[in-house]
């Protein structure tokens, strides 16, 4: 994993039951209204911390199995609808975590802690974990509203255990964004996967 990686993000990705259950929830709510788009159900995930261009792969790598391996792994239930920044006037609408966000929270602290030291900026002070669902065509801010009270504040799908951490890269192609799984790094009692 030594080469540098151009745009890279950590996150969880909850099991294909809960994202199923996610695309269902979409379907019941059927096309998004004027100006919005779904998101990709290959890019749902629960983003952690973005990093932007990561030089050194190892060094990440070396900074983060410590700090994801320290924390036990924790169930969460994902559920509850939102927008960023406001319902009003959103560009992302998102299903949040409506158990489980406070060892996700941790979790992010931890991690972020961990690449400060290598350069990366602090994650956000206040963490809010979420799973995108819609964007908003262009960059415009759009009324999210209709949307958020389509999901509700139901949970979605079955709880899961968040057993690792994610690093992805992003890369831009002609057709949209495109995520490859680099490595995973495990929460205690997960096992390690990719090149880390």
């Amino acid at each position: 994993m030594s080469e540098p990686i151009g745009r890279a993000f950590l996150a969880v990705v909850p099991p294909a039951p809960v994202l199923d259950a996610i695309a269902g929830a979409i379907a019941e709510v059927g096309e998004p209204p004027a100006g919005w788009r779904w998101t990709a159900h290959a890019h749902w995930h629960v983003t952690l911390q973005f990093l932007g261009r990561v030089a050194d792969a190892d060094a990440l790598g070396a900074a983060v199995a410590p700090a994801v391996a320290g924390v036990g792994a924790f169930g969460v239930r994902l559920g509850g609808a939102g927008a960023f920044p406001s319902a009003r006037r959103a560009g992302v609408a998102w299903v949040g975590v409506a158990e489980g966000a406070d060892p996700f929270g941790a979790l992010a602290a931890r991690v972020s802690a961990a690449l400060e030291p290598l350069g990366f900026a602090r994650g956000e002070e206040r963490f809010h974990p979420h799973l995108t669902v819609a964007r908003t065509r262009g960059r415009e801010r759009r009324d999210a509203r209709a949307l958020v009270d389509a999901f509700g504040a139901a949970p979605l799908g079955e709880r899961f255990t968040v057993a690792g951490v994610v690093l992805f890269e992003s890369r831009t192609r002609a057709s949209g964004a495109e995520y490859t799984a680099r490595a995973t790094f495990p929460l205690s009692g997960g096992a390690a996967t990719g090149d880390a």
